[in-house]
């Protein structure tokens, strides 16, 4: 494990998981029951960061009509469809999508993007080798505020993928959803057990800095916009 930073020294970025139309409302493809609810939650989180002038990274499933993935789930998020779009209370005014190309370099100034969107086509968002870069680039002074869909699934895998990269790691309790109760909880304990916060929204909310101000007119960087 890595030394423990200071809190006071820390950077914090908040890591948004799959808020996606076909898993967060009614009569989606994968629709998680109850995720709707996160909405308010989620879209308090979302603003108070591009008002303090707090990264946000975003994940998406991008599939393929016929991903590998649809023989363990049904279809979902196939890219380019209405399922697969970011809820708007989950975006601010400027996105830089990431795909999962390796061949592709990520531009120089990608952390000058007020959000950054990494796509996917696994539980695992790791799994698109510029979501590693991203971490890297920002450092291990870097806390990362961990919310969305699902808990038992890629939540787990984004905190768990910071956390094995010796970062630390709060999970937003009353910002997640799960399919069984069981396995949030087994999940959640998995999670502290490796290092992870438990947090609520409100304490999620006082961590971010008060005295900067977004700049709603960033770019985005060439080739990587949305």
């Amino acid at each position: 494990m890595f030394e423990a930073i200071p809190v006071s020294q820390r950077k914090i970025v908040f890591w948004s998981v799959d808020v996606q139309a076909d898993f967060m409302l009614p009569g989606g493809t994968l629709y998680v029951p109850g995720a709707e609810k996160l909405t308010p939650n989620i879209q308090r989180l979302i603003s108070a960061a591009f008002s303090s002038g707090t990264l946000v990274v975003s994940t998406g499933d991008a599939h393929a009509p016929k991903d590998p993935e649809f023989a363990r789930f049904p279809p979902h998020c196939v890219a380019g469809t209405p399922g697969a779009r970011i809820l708007p209370e989950a975006l601010g005014p400027r996105v830089c999508t990431i795909p999962n190309d390796a061949s592709r370099k990520l531009p120089a100034d990608i952390l000058d993007c007020p959000q950054i969107l990494l796509e996917k086509q696994t539980l695992d968002v790791f799994d698109n080798p510029h979501a590693a870069e991203i971490v890297d680039l920002l450092g291990l002074s870097t806390e990362y505020v961990v919310f969305g869909v699902v808990t038992e699934f890629c939540v787990r895998c984004a905190a768990k993928g910071l956390l094995d990269r010796g970062r630390e790691v709060s999970v937003v309790t009353d910002a997640i959803e799960t399919l069984k109760p069981e396995d949030s909880r087994r999940t959640l304990d998995e999670l502290q057990s490796l290092g992870a916060r438990l947090i609520t929204v409100q304490v999620a909310l006082a961590m971010l800095p008060e005295s900067e101000t977004h700049n709603s007119a960033v770019s985005s960087p060439q080739g990587f916009s949305r």
